[in-house]
C-alpha cells in the first residue's frame, strides 16, 4: 500500500484542539491547520473572564500529562492562571505557526470524499507574522482592518470547539430595553467598574456560584434571581505553598502522583450519580450538610433543591454560602415576568409585578450544549448535522456520527463530562483520531464513518444504562435530550477509556482506496 499523507483540519484553539495538535504532532503528522476564531487560545478560558472563574476540576487533574505544571497557586485554579498556562504551552510546542486567528468556519461541507472548509478571516496590517502572533497571546490587542474568505480542502475534519461554546441568553420580554450595563459571562466587560452598583443576576448554575463571592465584595448590592436551587459541594481551594511548588518542581513524580490521586478520587466517586452505593450517600450528606451552614432558616428553604444532588451538574465552591449570607445579598426566587430600562419585574403575586432596580444586568445562564461553532456541518447525501440530530442526538462512542466520513468531535455528546476530567476526555478522544490518521497513512482507508446500526444500537444501550442513573431523579437538565436519548455518558470512566482504547474497523463503513 502506499502511504499518503493526510490534510486535516482542526477547529478551536482551545484546550482539546490544543490537545490534538500536539498529539498529531508527537506522532509525526504535522500537515494540520487550526481555525481558530479569536485572536489567541484557551477557548472557554480566554472567554470566560467574569469575577471568581475557575476550574473545578483540580489543578494538577487539568493539565496535558505531557506538559505538566509544577507552579499551580491552588487546588483549584484561577480562570486567568489557567489561560496563562495554555498560551505558554501553544508556543512551546510552536503550535503558532498551524493557527490561523480571526478566523470563523461558516461551513463544512463533505464531497468527492474530501471536507470543504469555508471560513472568513479578520486580517491584520502585520497579520501573517509570528512575532505579532506572540503578542497577542501576550495580551496585547490587535484590531481588525479588512476581511477575506477562502473555501480549502482537507481529508480529515476534527471539531474541537466544545460541547459549550454557543453562548445562551434568556428569553425573557424586555431584555434589550434594558438601559443599565449588561452583559453575559462569557463576554464580560473587563473596563466596567462593578463597584457601589445594584447588581443583578440571572442564574444560579456555576458561573453565577463562582462569581457571587466576588460580586458581593465588590458590589452595593448583589440581586440574584433564582429560578432553580442547586446543590453545592463544600471543597477548599487551598493555596499551595512556596515549599510546596518547589518540591514538586525538583521532584516531578510528586506532581505525577497528585494527578494519579486525583484519577482516582475521579473514578471512585464518578459512580456516585451512576447507581447507589456508599459514594452516592457520602455526597448526599455532605451538600446536605453544607446546605446546612446558611443559619437563616428562610434563606435556607430558598436554596434547597427541590431534586437531589447530582441529577443536574454538581457545584463545588466553598464561598456561595458564605457569600449569599451577607447582608448585600438578595436572593428572589419570584418568577421574572419581564425586563424595563431601570431593573427587573418579577411576580409578586400584584397585577403589576414588583420592579427589583439594578444598575447592571449579568446573564448566567450559560451555554447551548454540542453546538460546534459551525453555522453548517454538512456530510453526505446534504445532511446536516442538525437534521440528523432533529430525533436527538447520536454519535458513535461520542466521537463520530454515520453519514459524517472522517468527522471528529472531541468531547462530543455522550462523552463523560459528568464524572471525568475534560482533558482526560480529550487525550482518550485525540488517541482515538490519531488511530484512524494512521489507517489512512498507511493507505488502508479513504474515508470511514460509524454503522447506522452499531450506532443504534450505542444509543440505546445508553438509554437503557441511563435508567438508574441520578439524571433521571426528577430534574430538567441538559444532560437528558427530550426525547430521552442522554447525552452524557451513563457508566465509569474506565469504560470510556476502555472503548477507545482500540479502534474497530468492523463498526464503520469503510472505503478503501482504489
Amino acid at each position: 500500500m502506499t502511504k499518503r499523507n493526510p490534510r486535516i483540519c482542526i477547529i478551536g484553539a482551545g484546550m482539546s484542539g490544543m490537545l490534538m495538535a500536539i498529539k498529531l504532532m508527537k506522532a509525526g503528522h504535522t500537515n494540520f491547520k487550526i481555525y481558530e476564531r479569536a485572536s489567541s487560545v484557551g477557548g472557554t478560558w480566554r472567554e470566560n473572564r467574569y469575577p471568581g472563574v475557575a476550574c473545578d476540576v483540580a489543578s494538577f487533574a487539568y493539565c496535558y500529562p505531557f506538559e505538566p505544571n509544577p507552579n499551580w497557586s491552588r487546588r483549584f485554579s484561577g480562570g486567568p492562571e489557567i489561560y496563562e498556562y495554555f498560551k505558554k504551552t501553544a508556543v512551546k510546542y510552536g503550535l503558532i505557526d498551524y493557527i490561523q486567528f480571526n478566523t470563523e468556519v461558516l461551513k463544512a461541507e463533505f464531497k468527492d470524499q474530501r471536507w470543504h472548509i469555508e471560513a472568513t478571516q479578520n486580517l491584520t496590517s502585520n497579520e501573517g507574522s509570528s512575532s505579532s502572533v506572540k503578542s497577542i497571546l501576550e495580551g496585547q490587542q490587535v484590531s481588525s482592518e479588512l476581511e477575506m474568505s477562502e473555501t480549502e480542502v482537507f481529508d480529515i475534519f476534527v471539531a474541537a470547539t466544545g460541547p459549550l461554546n454557543k453562548r445562551k441568553y434568556p428569553a425573557i420580554e424586555g431584555l434589550e430595553s434594558f438601559a443599565g450595563e449588561r452583559f453575559h459571562t462569557a463576554d464580560w466587560n473587563d473596563e466596567y467598574d462593578l463597584s457601589d452598583k445594584r447588581i443583578g443576576v440571572i442564574g444560579t448554575g456555576s458561573s453565577s456560584v463562582q462569581m457571587l463571592s466576588p460580586l458581593a465584595h465588590t458590589s452595593r448590592q448583589v440581586n440574584l434571581f433564582q429560578r432553580t436551587a442547586q446543590w453545592v459541594m463544600h471543597t477548599e481551594n487551598v493555596e499551595y505553598s512556596s515549599l510546596d511548588r518547589l518540591l514538586k518542581r525538583k521532584i516531578p513524580f510528586l506532581g505525577y502522583m497528585t494527578r494519579r490521586f486525583y484519577d482516582v478520587i475521579g473514578e471512585l466517586f464518578g459512580q456516585a450519580a451512576l447507581k447507589d452505593g456508599w459514594q452516592r450517600r457520602y455526597i448526599d450528606k455532605a451538600t446536605l450538610e453544607n446546605l446546612s451552614s446558611v443559619k437563616d432558616p428562610e434563606l435556607r428553604k430558598k436554596l434547597t433543591p427541590d431534586h437531589k444532588a447530582m441529577c443536574k451538574r454538581m457545584i463545588v465552591s466553598d464561598t456561595y454560602y458564605p457569600a449569599i449570607q451577607r447582608d448585600n445579598v438578595n436572593v428572589i426566587t419570584d418568577n421574572i415576568l419581564r425586563i424595563e430600562p431601570t431593573g427587573v419585574v418579577v411576580d409578586d403575586g400584584s397585577e403589576s409585578g414588583q420592579l427589583v432596580e439594578v444598575d447592571t444586568l449579568i446573564t448566567a445562564t450559560g451555554f447551548y450544549p454540542n453546538a460546534w461553532g459551525v453555522d453548517t456541518i454538512i456530510g453526505e447525501n446534504g445532511a446536516t448535522i442538525t437534521d440528523r440530530w432533529d430525533a436527538g442526538v447520536r454519535t458513535y462512542r461520542s466521537i463520530t456520527m454515520p453519514g459524517f466520513p472522517n468527522f471528529f468531535m472531541m468531547i462530543g455528546p455522550n462523552s463523560p463530562i459528568t464524572n471525568l476530567s475534560l482533558i482526560d476526555i480529550a487525550e482518550i478522544g485525540a488517541d482515538y483520531v490519531i488511530q484512524c490518521v494512521d489507517k489512512f497513512v498507511a493507505g488502508e482507508l479513504t474515508t470511514l464513518a460509524p454503522k447506522e446500526d452499531v450506532t443504534q444500537e450505542f444509543t440505546e444501550s445508553l438509554t437503557n444504562a441511563f435508567s438508574g442513573t441520578r439524571w433521571v431523579s426528577g430534574c430538567n437538565s441538559w444532560y437528558l435530550e427530550v426525547d430521552g436519548i442522554p447525552v452524557t455518558w451513563p457508566w465509569a470512566p474506565s469504560r470510556f477509556r476502555n472503548e477507545l482504547k482500540t479502534l474497530n474497523l468492523n463498526d464503520y463503513d469503510v472505503l478503501q482506496p482504489q
